[in-house]
């Protein structure tokens, strides 16, 4: 890629910093476009717009860009407002120089189509040991790395780092709620926004992650993480 002539940061800027509305990014996202959500978890959480993948600037932006999100496809940023150009510049300092724009007036261009807004709910650790008591337990996915769940974790869930969730979907059940969890909650809601752009329902997360789990004096384990032939199974 090195080889090949590309235009300068500052070109694919200029040719890149397009406000669409909202209909435009809809057209663009039913022929195949990433819509990228640049905001903070706990907002796109509160609502976003459907099918959107969150990868939140305040985290560690263009490692997960350049992981989750598919060179050959354009993305179309959604940004708090006057944060547009950052998001772009760190997609480029990462040669992710495919964006076709960012949606005009951020997240308040979705107040005359609430029918395109989406939530992800997040719940307390307690309420989420609750549910994993109940006789109908959601599956509880783990996408830390295996070196963070060997030294403690929820027992039951099951173990698929985030770098590999999208090359093992197919191992995931699309007829049980699912329950994703991190160390923070960064990560975790990369990983619920990609199921449920996948088309999986309903996909809730741990607020705060595995520290909440702790703080609420919750019982953890330290053990090697499952197998992920485990996906199938009936229980957690």
């Amino acid at each position: 890629m090195n080889s090949e002539e590309r235009p300068t940061l500052d070109e694919a800027l200029a040719r890149e910093m397009n406000p669409l509305t909202l209909d435009a990014v809809l057209a663009m996202q039913a022929d195949g476009a990433q819509i990228l959500d640049t905001r903070d978890p706990d907002e796109f959480a509160a609502a976003h717009l459907a099918g959107s993948i969150n990868i939140g600037l305040s985290g560690q932006y263009a490692t997960w860009v350049g992981t989750v999100l598919d060179r050959t496809h354009p993305i179309v940023i959604i940004a708090d407002p006057g944060r547009e150009n950052e998001s772009a510049v760190r997609l480029g300092r990462i040669g992710f120089d495919h964006v076709a724009g960012y949606l005009q007036n951020g997240l308040r261009s979705l107040e005359s189509r609430p029918d395109k807004v989406a939530f992800t709910e997040r719940l307390s650790a307690q309420f989420a040991a609750e549910l994993f008591s109940s006789t109908q337990p959601p599956l509880g996915i783990d996408v830390r790395t295996p070196h963070e769940r060997e030294q403690k974790h929820i027992a039951g869930t099951l173990s698929i780092p985030l770098n590999r969730l999208m090359k093992n979907l197919e191992a995931l059940p699309k007829d049980r709620p699912l329950l994703v969890y991190c160390a923070g909650g960064y990560r975790s809601s990369i990983a619920a926004s990609l199921l449920q752009s996948s088309g999986f329902h309903p996909v809730t997360e741990l607020a705060g992650g595995i520290a909440a789990w702790e703080a609420a004096k919750l019982p953890i384990q330290s053990a090697p993480a499952q197998e992920l032939s485990d996906a199938n199974t009936n229980s957690v």
